[in-house]
Parts: structure tokens; sequence; C-alpha cells
């Protein structure tokens, strides 16, 4: 079975778009220059606490548009602050590629506070994607061989097949039912429901029904508990914790309540699994949470919080990038009919052996790189540097955060907000008909 997309709203919005050039020249190389000190680094203009009023009074759905626009006014580098906290904002290759070679094995990242703020205050361990330095090396090093290998990912690839193929099935059944044999529909949601319920699969060896025409009132409410999550994180995330506990109580409240449901939810699933194995069930793979209970590497807690991690982490940031390849592949119906004809002739292989997928596929491999790179997940990636180092020509002391411009240098036709991650503004409708 398969589906033909089509979009059928063209959104005009211009995106990032900067293009840098550089004169090529034969002559000696010039002399070193001297130093420059730290403060000497452009400087973004504007009030560092005027900057935090307006992102919480306005959001910073088009923080990643004002990056790109203080770039193209000020260079390749620039010193950011919002709220007390000093930023060094860079976009070139190479010094991405110095600050990847200072920081060694422990990077240090900027922590989320809304999330650190309920671990901290509900007493719980911090996961994978909380911790730095040692601890983080540590707990990352365990979790790579069940999480991260080659292996691993063989092992529980034929999960996600199989949702993939109930997903596949349901959207059919949908397009089957209408009486004009096509199917109008802002697909985000079903793409929602799709990717939870792939990432519950392989982190727990549980399916939520999410595909399902009636899903249980616990898998919505679980659902519900991420989306506020969320949300709420956009919400917290730029504003100081002690300004907005006054000015965002009830966000904090509404905070609190969906990870205390989410964390209770990953209680009880990884209490089911560690039941299961104790009565020496099951014999065969069941996830991601029952090979770490069986190798035992890390503690109970430790697992906990990195499952809770994987959980909050896995599910958006897979969806939106899913969203837009289809409305690429509805763009482009002469790749989305190569496409076809790829995974057409490679489906009796794969259907043998999900595993084949990564290499029977290098064109749907190819889409979904090109996907990440016109719409990439996130706006920056943050380090801290742990010793001083010069970065264009300019001294960067220790402990300057530092955050790079994912970029892309193509305009596009759909406007992205910044929502914790990139996003469509506007969810593009897709148009799905059946093909035989």
């Amino acid at each position: 079975m398969a589906f033909q997309a089509r979009a059928d709203v063209w959104m005009a919005g211009a995106w990032l778009s900067l293009r840098w050039t550089r004169t090529l020249t034969t002559g000696a190389a010039p002399a070193p220059k001297a130093v420059l000190p730290f403060e000497a680094i452009p400087q973004c203009p504007g009030n560092k606490w005027l900057r935090v009023l307006q992102v919480w009074r306005d959001g910073s759905e088009d923080l990643h548009l004002q990056m790109q626009q203080t770039f193209q006014e000020l260079g390749p580098i620039f010193r950011y602050d919002v709220g007390g906290r000093p930023m060094v904002c860079v976009m070139l290759p190479e010094d991405v590629e110095r600050l990847k070679r200072a920081e060694g094995v422990q990077p240090r990242r900027m922590v989320l506070e809304p999330w650190l703020a309920h671990r901290q205050h509900r007493g719980h361990k911090c996961g994978v994607f909380l911790l730095n330095g040692p601890a983080w090396r540590v707990d990352r090093l365990r979790l790579n061989p069940d999480v991260m290998s080659p292996l691993a990912v063989q092992k529980y690839m034929p999960m996600v097949d199989r949702v993939a193929r109930d997903f596949a099935q349901a959207l059919r059944a949908r397009v089957l039912r209408s009486a004009r044999g096509a199917l109008t529909v802002d697909i985000q949601p079903s793409i929602f429901y799709y990717t939870l319920e792939a990432s519950n699969l392989v982190l727990f060896g549980e399916r939520l029904g999410l595909l399902s025409q009636s899903p249980s009132p616990a898998s919505l409410n679980f659902i519900h508990a991420l989306e506020v999550m969320l949300r709420s994180t956009v919400q917290l995330m730029f504003v100081p914790r002690g300004l907005s506990r006054w000015t965002s109580a009830q966000v904090w409240k509404e905070h609190f309540a969906a990870w205390d449901y989410i964390f209770q939810y990953a209680n009880n699933s990884i209490q089911k699994i560690y039941q299961e194995l104790a009565l020496g069930r099951p014999h065969h793979y069941s996830g991601i949470m029952a090979e770490l209970l069986l190798h035992a590497d890390l503690t109970l807690d430790a697992i906990k919080a990195s499952a809770i991690d994987l959980t909050a982490g896995s599910v958006d940031t897979t969806a939106y990038p899913l969203l837009m390849t289809l409305f690429e592949l509805a763009r482009n119906p002469e790749v989305q009919q190569t496409l076809r004809e790829e995974s057409l002739l490679a489906d009796a292989e794969i259907s043998e052996n999900p595993q084949r997928a990564a290499t029977e596929l290098p064109l749907l491999r190819a889409a979904l790189k090109e996907t990440l790179r016109l719409y990439p997940v996130g706006i920056s990636v943050d380090r801290q540097v742990s010793s001083d180092m010069v970065l264009q020509n300019y001294h960067i002391p220790a402990g300057v955060l530092k955050h790079f411009q994912v970029d892309t240098i193509t305009q596009e036709d759909v406007k992205m907000v910044y929502r914790f991650i990139l996003m469509p503004s506007t969810i593009p409708l897709l148009t799905f008909r059946a093909i035989n």
C-alpha cells in the first residue's frame, strides 16, 4: 500500500537566508593580529532586562530570525545577554570545529531551567539530558550500548516498523472511507500520535493504542501532559526562575503537574517491566528499559530519569521533521514518485528483515537529511567552555556560553517559529490519496 500526498496550501514567508562570501587571494599569508579582548566583541544592541520582558510578554517564536538579523548586522560573532546570562554567538563552521576540539569528551551544555527546577524540587535524579561533565559521560556511556549502538538500533527497529505500518494502514483506512477517495487534513496530530506510540513501544515495550479509533483515557492524559510540559517549557525557559515564580506562577503549577504525571506514568511502566523480569519473562527483546534493567549498569533511579528524558525528547523532535518531509514531498511529486518506486522495490526484503531499511532505502535517507537541513530541529547548539580560547581573534574566557546558529542558505515557503524546537507557524494541510 502507498499514499500520494499533495499540498493544498502555499504559504509565503521569508525564512533564514544568510550568505557569507569569501575573497580568494594568492598572496602571502598576513601577519597574525594581536588577540582582542572579550569586551571588543560586537555586542547585540538592547537592554538585557528589557529583552527578558519582551520574551515574557511576546514569547520567543522569532528568536531565530532575530539572531539571523544580528549576524547580518554584526558579523559572524557577537555578544548577547538575556537576563544576566552572557553568551557569545558564532556561526562559522571553523569556529564550531574549534569549540568541539576544545571541549573534549565532557561538553558542558545549557540546562533547561524549568526541567531542572522540577527535578530539584521533587528530589528526582537528573537524566542524561540534564547532566553535565563527568556525571553526563558516565551515564551516557552506560546508555549507549542499549540506546545508540548499531546493535541496539537493529533490535528495536522492528518495533518502529510495526508501528509505522499500523500508522500507514490507519491513514489508508481514513482515505478509503472518504467519499471522494481523498483526505485533506491537518496530519500533525496523527503524526504526533505515531511518534509517541513508536517511542513508548521502543522504550517500555508497550503499545498505547493511540492509532486506534478510541485511545484509552490514560493514553490521552499522557499525551496531554507531554503537550502541557512542552508548551510551559517555552514560556519559562528564557525568564530567570526568581522572576518567573512571581510573573508566571500558574505556568509553573501546570509545568510541575505535567511532569508529575509523566514521572508517574514512567514509574508505572518500569515497575511492570521489573515485575515481568522478576518472574522470568519475557525471553525476547522487549524494549530499551528492559535491557537496561537486565544489564543493571545504572541504578533504577538513573534508568527512570533517562527514560523520562528520552520520552520527552523523542516525540516532537521526530514529529515535525516527518511533517515537513511530507510537505516537501507533496510539493515535489517527482521526488515522491521516485521514493515510492524505491520503497516498492525494497518492500519484500524490508518486510522480511526491517533492519535492512537503513541500507535498502538510500534515497529516503537522503530526503530525511535534506529535510533536517532545510528545517533544523533546533536553532542553536549551546556549550559552556571550560578553558580560555580564541575565536575570530577575540579572547573568550572560560565559562562563557557559546551559541551556534544552525543555519540554512535557502529561503523556504513555510514560516518557522521557535517553540522549544523549530516548527511551522501554520500547519500545512496535506491531501492523501490511495494508490493501487
